[in-house]
């Protein structure tokens, strides 16, 4: 028994060599064939940057938001305070304020300031970049902000109106294409030339912009004419003659609903200016009202909108007249974003 309890044991251990040996090869084959198969790593700044990179969607809407009234002095004090780099802006009147005394203080913190003006109120004298434009004919009148070369907002109101006046202002998140274009302009401004920018139109993430003289109120017919139920306005100045409110009559006589609110603001002589076209588009069948609000707090009404079925809003800084459409400098944007156009329709509805 003790020979066989020696041999039995021999074979034991063999089996224990063979099993340890069998298993060193299964981990070693095991981990190798993982690493083999496993993509490398290599860590560097721009491989971890590309991680945190959202997914790219050009068909993304931009981050938009519409302020009313008294809001907009508030979101573009916001504005200008949290600049980095630059502050562009174009306005009509331009007086001294809470946001020019800012616009001098980023200045004097490394702000790059430049602002064009169609006139200025109060002859004041700003520590930043700035200047009076001339018109052959007609007024400097767009009105918009750009923001660190990103930051788009298209405004009804001008660096002066005061805080208690009726106005719109659309700002637009992350639009450099928009940027580019509106800084362009004050550029060329400030080297003394009106060019002849986007005068068919120029495509951006804020929407299709024009700029006056050139096609803005033909473009601006041209979505009354597609209007199939409804347009909702609210307008500083209208005047008869011109190719906006030919689309008005063109679309009126279509059918379509139209519900329209003006100033009543008055001209030197004593009389209200937008009489004559209020007249002539409610005998259209318009259905046309003046601002009593305005009436009543001695506020102006100093919109320049239009949203057709609540699918297309026109908005910007251009009256409907014709010194707007052929002499005047004007900005205008036609946009298809959901969220203008049901603000701009809510607002007209509260004033009814």
């Amino acid at each position: 028994m003790g020979k066989k309890s020696i041999i039995f044991n021999k074979y034991i251990r063999k089996a224990e060599f063979l099993v340890i040996v069998a298993a060193a090869f299964v981990i070693y084959f095991f981990l190798n064939d993982e690493t083999d198969n496993k993509p490398v790593q290599t860590e560097n700044k721009y491989s971890a940057e590309i991680k945190k990179e959202p997914e790219n969607n050009s068909e993304t809407i931009e981050a938009v938001s519409v302020y009313f009234d008294e809001e907009i002095f508030g979101i573009v004090t916001e504005m200008i305070k949290n600049a980095e780099k630059s502050v562009y802006a174009a306005t009509y009147t331009y007086a001294e304020n809470e946001i020019t005394e800012l616009l001098e203080i980023k200045k004097e913190n490394g702000l790059k300031v430049k602002v064009a003006a169609g006139r200025n109120k109060d002859k004041s004298q700003p520590a930043y970049d700035f200047t009076v434009v001339k018109m052959p004919g007609g007024i400097y009148h767009p009105k918009f902000f750009v923001f660190d070369s990103r930051d788009v907002m298209i405004l009804s109101a001008n660096i002066s109106s005061e805080t208690t006046a009726f106005n719109n202002a659309v700002l637009f998140r992350n639009a450099p294409e928009a940027a580019k274009i509106l800084e362009s302009e004050i550029d060329d401004i400030f080297e003394g030339k009106i060019l002849k920018r986007c005068e068919n139109g120029c495509l951006t993430e804020i929407g299709k912009i024009f700029f006056n003289p050139g096609k803005g109120c033909v473009n601006v017919r041209n979505e009354f004419l597609t209007a199939k139920n409804s347009i909702k306005a609210g307008i500083y100045t209208v005047t008869n003659k011109n190719p906006v409110v030919t689309g008005l009559k063109k679309a009126i006589g279509k059918g379509v609903k139209t519900s329209i609110i003006v100033d009543n603001w008055r001209g030197d002589d004593g009389k209200i200016v937008n009489k004559k076209a209020f007249s002539y588009l409610e005998s259209l069948g318009a259905d046309l009202k003046y601002d009593e609000k305005s009436t009543e707090n001695r506020r102006i009404f100093h919109h320049k909108f239009a949203v057709i079925d609540s699918m297309t809003a026109v908005f910007g800084s251009m009256n409907w007249t014709s010194s707007a459409c052929y002499r005047n400098r004007e900005i205008v944007v036609i946009s298809k974003n959901p969220e203008i156009t049901a603000s701009f329709a809510g607002y007209i509805d509260s004033f009814r």
